[in-house]
């Protein structure tokens, strides 16, 4: 298998934790072709990264969809929860990344980032959603007693963007005042391959942001 990645994609570098994480026989390589073109489009229709390759040659698309199929594939990697509702708090850190820190802060700020205009705009909507964040982790409880799971992997791209730009707008500590959301940040960067493929994530957006 292929999982075709960005470095800077925050939905390819979820996968690329879970492949280093339970070293998955993963190949990770660049897309062989260009990302939003035509070509892209008719050969992978879901039109964006990641993508994986199987070995029969068709495709699976969507970030989620290939984190869950790759743990069918590989459950040795124990990112599943066990339990009706372990799996639905791992889903509600995914949903939480993907319908509202990315949506609510983290993408109006990359769309922002080279005018870096409407600060106080941005960052009133980064508040609504770290205090989000904040209520949500804190109804779980202390993450570091139970394992990783892929919830976990969906989170920390986001969070990781949100810290990079919030400076660009002013905010020079964004998790400040939320115990919760920095208790968990710092329990999740100590996963080696999490804070690995992170430091990917980051390298290559802060050479984006430099162009």
């Amino acid at each position: 298998m292929k999982l075709y990645s960005l470095d800077h994609s925050p939905y390819a570098t979820r996968v690329r934790m879970q492949i280093r994480r339970a070293r998955m026989p993963v190949a990770v390589e660049s897309p062989p072709v260009s990302l939003r073109t035509p070509e892209f489009a008719a050969r992978y229709p879901y039109g964006k990264i990641p993508v994986l390759q199987l070995d029969d040659g068709s495709h699976l698309s969507d970030s989620w969809v290939i984190l869950e199929y790759l743990e069918s594939c590989f459950a040795q990697s124990g990112l599943l929860p066990e339990g009706a509702l372990q799996r639905a708090a791992m889903q509600t850190l995914a949903r939480c990344a993907d319908t509202c820190l990315g949506p609510g802060a983290v993408f109006p700020m990359f769309a922002a980032a080279a005018k870096r205009d409407n600060a106080a705009a941005l960052l009133e909507g980064m508040g609504e959603e770290l205090a989000r964040l904040e209520r949500v982790l804190a109804a779980q409880g202390d993450a570091t007693a139970r394992s990783l799971h892929l919830g976990d992997l969906a989170l920390a791209p986001h969070l990781s963007y949100l810290l990079l730009l919030a400076p660009l707008f002013g905010a020079e500590d964004a998790l400040s005042g939320h115990a919760a959301v920095s208790a968990w940040w710092r329990w999740v960067n100590a996963d080696t391959a999490v804070a690995a493929e992170l430091a990917v994530m980051q390298q290559a957006a802060a050479a984006f942001f430099r162009r």
